[in-house]
């Protein structure tokens, strides 16, 4: 067979590696409303641990949108000013936005994860909560079936924040 042949074989093959291979996969939990009073959701949840800064906002429609600053903001009042001045761009990217669900004292949220190769894949972050104002992970789920158990500093902290940003999205339905 001549060389056309195979190029173009080859690029058939490609192309459905592209189209079939990127497809996001489904969160790992179902967007559910959150009725409960087992955690606050007038503000936002922080750690700051290994030189960055995270943030998790749970809303009533069962949403979670998680800021990830790749530093430590030790100000809890510069903080407010990055989300502040930050959501927008976090507001339009899928890798931000996830579901949650609560279930006596133990937390769970699915997001997306960039992944090698093809779509966005989909983990899964489980917890317990120690309060209303506090939680700690425990471990997450991979795609790949991997396991990461959180060491005891994985606490989040409650901070009451207004105007909390909306968890209308392009994302989740």
């Amino acid at each position: 067979m001549n060389k056309s042949f195979f190029t173009l074989i080859f690029t058939v093959l490609c192309v459905l590696f592209l189209f079939f291979g990127c497809k996001d996969e489904e969160l790992l939990l179902s967007k559910i409303p959150y009725t409960g009073n087992e955690i606050r959701i007038d503000g936002y949840y922080y750690l700051q641990e290994n030189k960055q800064t995270w943030i998790r906002f749970f809303y009533r429609d069962g949403v979670i949108l998680v800021f990830n600053f790749g530093f430590p903001i030790t100000n809890l009042d510069a903080v407010d000013a990055k989300i502040a001045e930050e959501y927008e761009k976090y507001k339009n990217d899928k890798l931000s936005w996830g579901v949650f669900s609560v279930a006596g004292s133990v937390i769970q949220y699915s997001k997306w994860g960039p992944s090698v190769g093809g779509g966005l894949t989909s983990n899964k972050c489980m917890g317990t909560i120690e309060n209303d104002t506090t939680f700690r992970l425990i471990k997450a789920l991979y795609y790949t079936g991997r396991i990461d158990d959180f060491n005891d500093n994985e606490r989040y902290y409650f901070r009451q924040f207004s105007p909390k940003p909306d968890s209308t999205n392009n994302f989740i339905k």
